[in-house]
Parts: structure tokens; sequence; C-alpha cells
């Protein structure tokens, strides 16, 4: 029988704690707790590749105890009350093919500090981090951190929850410095129009980097150029001003600047923007020329596969007949020039964090 996800409660002191597996065609079959399931099926722990664990249960020694049968897991999430209390338990070291850490809800510096410091030598590519509501660095963190002693990554996910404009994460970014030199991929984002530790990691990878996703607003039209001028990075993904005027300002800008640049030399493929869910009708008529001008310019690179705009879906007290649609963006004339080329996209935005994780259909998902 063929499976295309097997998806694990593994809370024990439930009745409703059940594994179920969705059939690649059809049928829901159903067993016991994760623990139990795997110690009547060891054999079975081969097939779980993705783990996540979300909850903390009640029975914690049975999950430590089945975790070593798991040999092909991939990736593995911790939430922040589990992920100290796991990693002292369970070694890293036991997945071969372990490739992906992520940490969920961390609520201060301290927290992280004690999840790493029961890591091992351990080869990830990848790292994901999600700050919690009320994330804190206090300054008596800074006298205890010692640089994270593991091997470079290549990936790197940071998501800031804490919607405080006094919000900080610099000491972290400290700590994580000796493994965030060579990314290939990062992924920030934070709520900070501006973020001066943002653009020092982007500054810090501009040799390496292949794929950036970020809330940053880059004003500074110095660091794209050098950062495009290394000809490695293949997509980027950028938002825009929430200002209007600043929008069409920053379009302007951005024109210019593909515009002074050798566009054949260019090894961006995918180049996205994220537009804000209070971009107006109005405001986009205004903007058509600098629209049409970016789109002209970006229709002379080469190798630019696609151009993307990403809407921010308007939250429930926003919506308007008078905000732009996919419809809007996708018969909008400034931007037919991409659009004759097959080279242009619009749909609305899904932040990271949200986004399903790409999973092959023979690859097999817990959570808990």
């Amino acid at each position: 029988m063929l499976f295309n996800l097997a998806t694990v409660d593994a809370t024990p002191a439930t009745p409703m704690g059940l594994l179920s597996f969705q059939h690649f065609f059809s049928g829901l079959h159903t067993r016991p707790d994760f623990p139990s399931f795997i110690l009547a099926n060891p054999g079975r722990a081969l097939l779980f590749k993705h783990i996540k664990c979300s909850t903390q249960t009640n029975n914690l020694a049975s999950l430590y105890a089945v975790m070593p049968y798991c040999t092909q897991l991939r990736s593995l999430t911790l939430s922040s009350t589990l992920a100290p209390s796991f990693l002292r338990q369970v070694s890293l070291n036991q997945f071969p093919m372990l490739r992906k850490l992520g940490l969920t809800d961390i609520p201060s510096l301290r927290t992280l500090i004690g999840c790493f410091e029961s890591i091992s030598t351990q080869t990830l590519q990848e790292l994901s981090l999600t700050l919690g509501k009320n994330y804190t660095e206090r300054n008596v963190d800074q006298a205890v951190i010692k640089p994270v002693g593991l091997p470079a990554i290549r990936g790197f996910s940071l998501i800031n929850n804490n919607d405080s404009i006094l919000s900080t994460f610099s000491l972290l970014l400290e700590y994580l410095h000796p493994i965030l030199q060579q990314l290939h991929r990062l992924v920030a984002y934070t709520v900070h129009l501006h973020c001066t530790d943002i653009e020092i990691l982007v500054e810090n990878n501009e040799e390496t980097l292949r794929y950036l996703d970020t809330s940053e607003i880059l004003y500074t039209f110095d660091l794209l150029p050098s950062l495009l001028g290394h000809r490695v990075i293949e997509e980027l993904i950028l938002a825009l001003p929430v200002s209007p005027i600043s929008l069409g300002r920053h379009l302007l800008k951005l024109g210019n600047m593909f515009l002074k640049m050798k566009l054949e030399e260019l090894s961006l493929r995918r180049l996205s923007f994220v537009v804000p869910s209070t971009y107006g009708l109005l405001d986009l008529g205004q903007h058509s020329d600098v629209w049409a001008r970016l789109a002209q310019v970006l229709s002379q690179a080469p190798y630019l596969e696609m151009v993307t705009l990403l809407l921010e879906p308007p939250s429930w007290n926003q919506s308007s007949s008078m905000h732009v649609t996919t419809i809007d963006m996708e018969v909008h004339p400034s931007l037919s020039v991409l659009r004759d080329m097959g080279r242009f996209d619009v749909h609305y935005w899904t932040p990271p964090g949200h986004k399903p994780s790409v999973i092959l259909p023979s690859d097999f998902v817990a959570s808990w």
C-alpha cells in the first residue's frame, strides 16, 4: 500500500491521539499514538523522514525511546517547550540523513543557547528559527554568549513574531555568526521596515547567496547592485514600501538600478515583489509609468525567466473594491511587455512560516 502523508498526534493522554495515514489514492487508516506504533512496528520508522514536535507530551520517555529507529530522518522541527529536553535526551548524531533543524516559538536568547549547547558536532544544511511574540534579548545575555561551535550551514530562516518596534535579535545573530558565513539561502522576515542586522547578514553572504527572501526594504541601492554583481543569486523576493509615495519612488530607483547594470550578465532567474495590502487602484494608476518602465527594463534581461507580483491579502477590516487584486495586475497594460513574453505572474502572498513544505510523495511526515 502506498502512502504520501502520515500525520501523528503523540499525546497519549487524549483518546483522540491517533496516527493517520492518507493513502496516495484514497482512504484513511488510523493507528495508536506514534511511540506505540513505532515500538510495535520498528521497521516502519524508516518511512518517517520529516518530524515536527509542536506540543509537550505527557510521556516523553516513550518518545525518546523510539526516535533512534527513525534513522532516515531528514528534517526535525521542535517547539521551544520541548526542544531543550529533547535535545538533551536525543543525540542528533544518530540521524545521519538529518539536514534541517527548526525551532519554533523561541521566547529568549537564553533558551536558544540552551538548545545549541545540547547539540554536538552535526552536519546541518539548514536552520529555521521562529521567534515568539514575547522574544527578548537582555543585556545579561551578552555575558554568556560563546559563538556556536557547529559547521557553517547553507540555509537560514529567521521569522520574528515579536511585533514590538523595540524588539531586537542582534545578539542572536552575533551568537550564530560563525555558521552564517556561507549561506546559499536566506529567508528573513521581521517587523522592522529597515533592519541593519539583516543588511549586514546579506552583505556577509553576497558571494554565496543563491536565494534571498526578505521583508527588509532595501533603500540603500549599493547593496542590491553588489549582490547581483557577484552573478550568483538566482531568486530574489523583495518587499515594497507600504507608503504609496515611497513605493512609487522605490520602483523608479529599481528601474534606474537595473538600467545601469549589464543585464546580459545577470544570474537572476526569478524576481518577485511583495506588494502591500494597502496598495490601491488609484496608486496603481498613478504608478503606471514607473511600472511600465521597470517592466521594459526587466524584459531586456535575457536570462530572467519570471517576474512575479505577490499581493498581500487585505485583512478583514481592509476589504475594499479600491484595493488592487490579482485580476487587476494580470490585465494592467503597464506590465504587458512581460506578460506577452510569458514572463509575468501574479498571485496572493503567503508569509514565510505559513508556507507548506514541499514534500515528495515518497516522503513521510510525522507531526504531533
